[in-house]
Formats: structure tokens, C-alpha cells, sequence
């Protein structure tokens, strides 16, 4: 039971406390600094809690609080709606990696299934295990006499609130000034809110329930060791065994498609690698052949990896040559896929010289760097580890997420557009503006840059006509030049954040969002 592990009023309380932080951190604010406190609090709970009843971290986990705390920072840091989300989502599973393998087990012990699979564990007990949790809390209070009698008023007013609710509907229908008295006392601020309060009450209730569930399930719950398969991975595992594919069948797919990925490999060592001069006769220009199919490449390379996956675990090998053989022909599969990838590379880089750079390209050239990684660790494990995929893969995961946070992407595109404008004279400036706020600093020095041309770009979300105050239509110009589009944007920008009162919390605080106004503030000379 719950009450001989830990002290179950303890944990409760605990987790009541995390509740309510919930709603003070989160509830009607904007993403800023409260993920970074709440974490700091979850895990000074679960690390004091484990002390107080003698449950001692693992020690070669702990470094799962690295990544956690860097993630959980550049919620604050970043505000790029692309990167909030997944820092975010990396909090939640780092978090459920902690609370599995907080006191046995190593995270590097995991294989893929489990990976997947440990997160969808810890929320399923958590919820399960809030049940024994409060049971045990309530197990053992005694109350004083004078309450005890009490309790049948208790019971009786909570009986007597639907008598209570038709009998007043029908009195206000029958009388007027009794229906007036009862419409000015429903009128009162606390009911005009009840609704709102009974909301947020629900919210700390649930997050005290999930929370105090995974601080039991962390510490205590489990006997035995925590890198136990579930019944599901247990079941996956079995099922080469009785269901798998045969040497055979495996061998003639790999063979099959590295042929295919082999004659493609030769078309890009003569088309796209060899340049224009082997495209004159095919009557193809080079910019519409390599400017294409990056996005198609980068699938293939990832259904490869999923496939070369697959067979390795559904295969059955009876014999050292039939590893071997195996082993070989994926690796020739996997060496096919990275000339692939640095195809896909190129394609993009022709690509992004033409067009510029967005949100899109730059995620996707590096989700390539880091697939290449993952490939390399895909054929270094096959050969001497194949146990260890799982954790590389989740580093190269982390590591994806850690280079797009060092990269500030949104500054970063804006970066490298106007270095491309420099040379050509050409800058997408309404994609620009649709950045987030981590684009200000950046686009505060494009405005100084473009200052002087006077070419005329299309404005953002322009329909070509405008509402005049006397109520007339007249026809909107949907051109402007380059300094108009940004200043334009810019002064919106910081309009919105002068009269935003939702940033004025300090749970909001977010550096990104206070740069940005500071110095759009000096750039605009108006005081807050």
C-alpha cells in the first residue's frame, strides 16, 4: 500500500501545492518564465520528497536534468511559436523520463518501443495512481466530536440544493419583487465569477491528481526494476519470433531497393552533381531540375531509416552469415541514403538561394544535419551495439532542438535575407513581418538597411480597398516600399505590446518580448 511507502498526506499536500502553483503560474498568462519556475519546483518536490523518505536518485540519470532545465529556459528565451511548442513538448518528456527512472534503471538501457513508450507509461500511472494516493491520505483521520456532528448538516445542505433551486425558480416566476431582489443578488462580482472559479478549481484539482500520481508513481509504486518492459513491448518483442519475416523475403527487399536507390544515386552524380552541361540534351534548365524534390528526399531518407528498423527487428537470423549479409546489405542502404541526403542538401541550397530562406527551409536543412547523425549512429550500433540506437537517437532529438534554439531562427532568417538582399536586391519583406518578436532586433536594422530604395513591394493581408469613418469605401494601394512594409509593422508591433495587459503579470516575463519592446520603445521615442 501507499501509506507503507511514503507518507501519502505528505505527497498530498505536495501535490495540492503543485496544483494551485499551476494555476498561479499558467492560468491567463502568456508563455514566458512560469514553465521555468514550475519546473524548478516540480523537481525540487520529487528530489525533497525522495530524500525526506530515503528514495535516493538514480545517479547515472541525473543528467537528464540538463537538458530538461535548458528547455525549460528557452521557453522565456525564444518566443518563435515553432520552438515554444516543441521546447515545450521536450519539458514534458524529459519530465516523464525523470519520474521513470528517477530512483532504478538507466535511460541508456532503452531500446526504441520503450523510448516511445515510457512517457505514455508515466501518464497512464499517474492518473491511476492518484486513487490509492488519496485513499491512503484519508485513511486514519480522526475528526474532533464537534465536527463529527456536523457532518449530518453537511450531508443534509448538500441534499437540499435541487429542492432548494426548483422551489426558488417557482417563487421568482410568481412574484415579481422577489424575482427582482433575487436577479440583483446573482448580480454579485464572486457569482458573476463562479464560473470562472469553479474553472480554475478544476484545473488545480486535475493537475493535483496527475502530479501527486507521478510523484508516487516515481518514488514508490513500483518493486521491481523500472526497466521492466510493459505488456506491449513484451508483446512487440515476441512477435518476430512467431509472426517475423524470413532471411529470404528480408534479403530480396533490401536488395530490391538499394537497386532503385543505387540507379537514382547514379542520375544525381550526373545530373545534379556533374552541373548544367548534362541537362542541355534532356531539354531541362539546372535551376527547375535541382530546385525540387528536397522535401521528397528527406521523406525517402526517413522511410529508409523506419524501414531498415523494421526488418532488423522482424527478421529472423539463424546464423552469424546470415547477421553479416543482413548487417551489409543495410548498411549499403543506409551509405545510399546519406548520398540522398547530401542530394537533398544541395537541391536546398539552390533552392534557398533563389527564393530566400523561411521557417520551413531553414527547420528542414537542420533536420538533415541531424538525420545524417542519426544514420551514422544507425550503422555504427548495427555492427558492435544495436541496444544503443534508442539513446542516440533521443540525444540527436535533444540535439535537433538544442542547434534551432543556438540558431534563433527567426533572427536568423532575417539574417541571411538581407545578405541575399545585399547581392540581389530582392527581400520577401511581408514574410518578414510574420515573424515573431524574436525577429525585432533584426528587423530593426533591416529598416535602417532598406531606408533609400524605393521599390514597391506587396503590404501584408491587403484586400484593395479601405472603410472610410463616413462610411465610403475608396481603393487601397497594395504596394508600398520595403521601409514603409517593416516601420509599418514594426510600430503595429509595438502598439500592441504597449496596450497588451496580459504581459504585465511577471509569469509572462519573456526576454525575447522585452527586447523587442525596449528597442522598438528607443526606435519610436515614445515613452510607455
Amino acid at each position: 500500500m501507499i501509506k507503507q511507502q511514503l507518507r501519502a498526506p505528505l505527497v498530498t499536500a505536495v501535490a495540492l501545492l503543485l496544483g494551485w502553483a499551476v494555476d498561479w503560474l499558467f492560468y491567463a498568462k502568456l508563455p514566458g518564465i512560469s514553465l521555468t519556475v514550475f519546473v524548478l519546483l516540480l523537481v525540487a518536490a520529487l528530489f525533497g520528497l525522495g530524500y525526506w523518505h530515503k528514495r535516493l536518485p538514480e545517479p547515472h540519470n541525473l543528467w537528464l536534468l540538463l537538458p530538461l532545465f535548458f528547455f525549460a529556459v528557452m521557453t522565456a528565451v525564444r518566443e518563435n511559436p515553432f520552438l515554444t511548442a516543441m521546447n515545450t513538448l521536450a519539458v514534458l518528456l524529459l519530465l516523464s523520463y525523470l519520474a521513470f527512472f528517477y530512483a532504478q534503471g538507466r535511460v541508456s538501457e532503452l531500446d526504441v518501443p520503450g523510448s516511445l513508450f515510457v512517457p505514455l507509461r508515466v501518464g497512464l500511472h499517474s492518473s491511476v495512481l492518484a486513487v490509492p494516493l488519496l485513499v491512503s491520505s484519508l485513511e486514519g483521520v480522526h475528526l474532533h466530536p464537534t465536527r463529527q456532528r456536523l457532518l449530518p448538516v453537511l450531508r443534509g445542505g448538500l441534499l437540499a440544493l435541487p429542492v432548494l433551486f426548483v422551489f426558488t425558480f417557482l417563487l421568482a416566476s410568481a412574484d415579481l419583487v422577489f424575482a427582482h431582489q433575487l436577479e440583483r443578488l446573482l448580480t454579485l462580482k464572486f457569482l458573476a465569477e463562479l464560473d470562472e472559479l469553479i474553472g480554475r478549481a478544476f484545473m488545480i484539482g486535475v493537475a493535483a491528481w496527475v502530479l501527486g500520481g507521478g510523484l508516487v508513481y516515481a518514488l514508490a509504486w513500483r518493486q521491481t526494476a523500472v526497466t521492466m518492459q510493459s505488456p506491449v513491448e513484451s508483446w512487440l518483442q515476441s512477435l518476430p519470433r512467431k509472426y517475423g519475416l524470413g532471411f529470404g523475403e528480408s534479403i530480396t527487399i533490401v536488395s530490391l531497393v538499394n537497386l532503385l536507390f543505387l540507379a537514382f544515386v547514379a542520375l544525381q552524380f550526373t545530373y545534379l552533381f556533374g552541373g548544367e552541361r548534362h541537362l542541355v540534351l534532356e531539354s531541362i534548365t539546372y535551376a527547375a531540375y535541382a530546385r525540387r524534390g528536397f522535401f521528397e528526399l528527406v521523406a525517402v531518407a526517413v522511410l529508409s531509416l523506419a524501414l531498415v528498423l523494421t526488418l532488423n527487428w522482424a527478421t529472423r537470423r539463424a546464423t552469424k552469415r546470415q547477421i553479416h549479409l543482413f548487417n551489409a546489405l543495410c548498411s549499403g542502404l543506409v551509405a545510399l541514403v546519406l548520398v540522398m541526403l547530401l542530394s537533398a542538401w544541395r537541391r536546398m541550397s539552390l533552392y534557398e538561394a533563389a527564393f530566400g530562406f523561411t521557417e520551413l527551409r531553414l527547420y528542414v536543412f537542420v533536420f538533415m544535419v541531424w538525420l545524417t547523425a542519426v544514420l551514422a549512429w544507425f550503422l555504427l550500433t548495427l555492427w558492435r551495439a544495436p541496444h544503443r540506437f534508442a539513446i542516440g537517437l533521443i540525444l540527436a532529438a535533444m540535439g535537433y532542438l538544442v542547434t534551432l534554439n543556438a540558431l534563433n531562427p527567426d533572427a536568423f532568417i532575417v539574417q541571411q535575407n538581407l545578405a541575399r538582399y545585399a547581392q540581389t536586391g530582392e527581400l520577401d519583406a511581408a514574410y518578414l513581418t510574420t515573424l515573431s518578436a524574436d525577429a525585432v532586433p533584426a528587423l530593426r536594422l533591416a529598416l535602417a538597411q532598406v531606408q533609400g530604395d524605393t521599390q514597391l513591394v506587396p503590404t501584408p493581408a491587403c484586400s484593395g480597398y479601405a472603410y472610410r469613418s463616413d462610411g465610403a469605401f475608396y481603393a487601397e494601394s497594395c504596394q508600398a516600399t520595403l521601409a514603409e512594409v517593416i516601420g509599418a509593422n514594426l510600430y503595429g508591433r509595438y502598439q500592441a505590446m504597449r496596450h497588451n495587459r496580459s504581459l504585465t503579470g511577471w509569469q509572462s516575463f519573456h526576454f525575447s518580448r522585452l527586447r523587442a519592446y525596449w528597442q522598438l520603445r528607443q526606435l519610436f521615442h515614445q515613452s510607455p
